[in-house]
């Protein structure tokens, strides 16, 4: 049975393609489209890029398709070409089932939690919250919240909690993560005013109302707007709501535990990417496993609703596989494509092909370089997981404001994240808990904090991915190498964009980055590539 799931809302669409219920390819419409968060496509979001990715990525076609499925909050544009023939479903369902079915758990806890999602059946409601068990191939809905809209206000969303708070301090729609890097910066004196401005009810449920959310911008607006204050104010708002927050998500779960009394979680909806305080829930909740899905927000939907369609077939069974997830599942690109893309800029590359890559890439790192490293098939959602990755030497003290500065462009309070060998993880971080997708944010151990700094957050905590060999060799044989020359199994990772812009796709997009911002080298397959002239360079070292 070969399904076409498609994901987004008003924002970030993309597409998967599943075959006998796995997945063989995803990708969100930015990749292709290389408009940020697909934002701002008008017309042209009606061709559904993404799809035709996806259908010729797996050798299909549309009239292959079994079925075409997605969350009935996409855009109706986005599936225009395929109306008649689309089935829409729940929004949190799709969440749901993106975040259970390729999860490893034979059984599981499943918490949904977003901006807004489908609207209430016979109301005017809609969902913020969704409650699931999974079983086998069952998912059942054990409880939801719903919130009134109100505008562009919405009751009872913790998504909207942080998003609304995330503009007041002043970043854009979609920028949720730099509140959460920004907040170490703060202190904890607004901490106290922010519990005003939400409950919890007896179960531990969010609530808010459209009126305490008024109230929350008035304070940001009022706090930020006091002469000599702005940007101090601006950090401990980002504290005050990435603490409650966490406090509210570690509610959720708890009831979630009662509820269930599964010792396995699976977490999806934008508040899923929040990493910092998915880690809190390790400690602070039953929960002894959890499972994020690495496109939690709304394009990973897409994996839900194509999955869901597989298994509410009556003779599709399900067995978890114990491996993790993988979450490459973008195109394979062949030799020939690649060294097409170096040869249309020859005049301006010097390309050579050492030995070992591995060897010479780790070498290059441990000497200060930093490497666009372009490798295999591309990783789903918003982190880079090591295959469309800009690396560097965590080991540099100074290696964080270059990177902001020189190469990506952005605010110098944001971090980059460790890449750190799978058996070695317990020697840098305070995580037992493996965390493939770059999901968790534990403590680095105090004593090894001085031995990578680049990678070590104001508050001594780093968003570590965790790297083994069968999950992806190619990155782990990197990893790998720099430990045999420098005795550190753990290198810097950030992803291979400009700011503003989407990770790269394409071997033309990797080759067209490298030479407009200031790396130093390009790996790509078993190539090396060096600028043959200064061009463009923001500034030297």
């Amino acid at each position: 049975m070969n399904i076409l799931g498609l994901g987004g809302s008003t924002h970030d669409f993309s597409a998967c393609v599943t075959r006998g219920g796995l997945l063989e390819s995803y990708i969100e419409e930015e990749r292709v489209t290389r408009a940020k968060h697909s934002l701002h496509l008008g017309v042209s979001m009606r061709h559904c890029r993404a799809a035709g990715y996806c259908l010729d990525a797996s050798g299909l076609t549309i009239d292959d398709m079994d079925e075409i499925i997605g969350s009935d909050i996409i855009e109706p544009a986005y599936y225009s070409k395929y109306a008649g023939r689309i089935t829409l479903m729940n929004h949190h369902l799709a969440h749901a089932a993106s975040a259970y079915y390729p999860s490893s758990f034979e059984e599981a806890a499943v918490l949904v939690a977003d901006g807004r999602g489908s609207q209430e059946e016979g109301g005017s409601r809609k969902e913020t919250f969704s409650f699931y068990y999974g079983r086998g191939k069952e998912l059942v809905l054990l409880d939801r919240i719903y919130g009134e809209e109100a505008d562009s206000d919405i009751a009872n969303s913790l998504g909207k909690f942080y998003e609304e708070a995330t503009a007041a301090i002043g970043f854009g729609f979609l920028e949720d993560g730099k509140t959460m890097g920004l907040a170490p910066y703060g202190t904890g004196r607004y901490v106290a005013a922010f519990s005003q401005l939400y409950e919890l009810d007896s179960l531990g449920r969010f609530r808010q109302t459209p009126a305490q959310l008024a109230h929350m911008r008035s304070f940001i607006a009022e706090v930020c707007g006091r002469e000599g204050e702005g940007d101090q104010a601006r950090r401990d708002v980002a504290y005050a709501v990435q603490y409650h927050t966490e406090q509210a998500w570690i509610a959720a779960c708890r009831y979630l535990h009662r509820l269930t009394g599964a010792e396995n979680l699976c977490l999806a909806g934008g508040v899923a990417l929040n990493s910092v305080a998915n880690e809190k829930l390790l400690r602070f909740t039953p929960f002894k496993r959890i499972f994020v899905q690495p496109a939690s927000g709304d394009a990973g939907t897409a994996i839900g609703s194509a999955l869901y369609a597989h298994y509410r077939h009556k003779d599709n069974i399900r067995t978890a596989d114990p491996r993790p997830f993988s979450p490459y599942l973008g195109r394979t690109y062949s030799t020939d494509e690649c060294t097409r893309a170096l040869a249309a800029h020859a005049t301006r590359l010097n390309i050579t092909k050492p030995a070992n890559i591995y060897d010479t890439a780790a070498r290059l790192l441990s000497e200060g370089s930093i490497i666009g490293w372009f490798s295999g098939r591309s990783e789903i959602g918003p982190r880079a997981l090591g295959n469309r990755s800009i690396l560097a030497d965590p080991r540099q003290a100074d290696m964080k404001d270059i990177l902001n500065r020189r190469v990506k462009h952005r605010e110098p309070f944001r971090p980059f994240a460790p890449i750190v060998l799978e058996e070695r993880q317990e020697e840098y971080f305070a995580l037992r808990h493996p965390s493939y997708y770059m999901l968790l944010v534990p403590e680095i151990i105090p004593s090894r904090q001085s031995d990578i700094p680049s990678v070590t957050h104001y508050d001594g905590t780093g968003r570590v991915q965790t790297v083994n060999s069968s999950l992806n060799p190619q990155l782990y044989q990197l990893v790998k190498a720099f430990d045999a020359l420098t005795g550190t199994p753990v290198l810097l990772n950030t992803s291979f964009n400009d700011n503003g812009e989407p990770i790269v796709e394409s071997p033309e997009d990797a080759v067209a980055c490298f030479l407009r911002i200031d790396l130093d080298y390009l790996v790509i397959g078993d190539y090396l590539v060096q600028k043959s002239r200064q061009i463009g360079l923001s500034e030297g070292r």
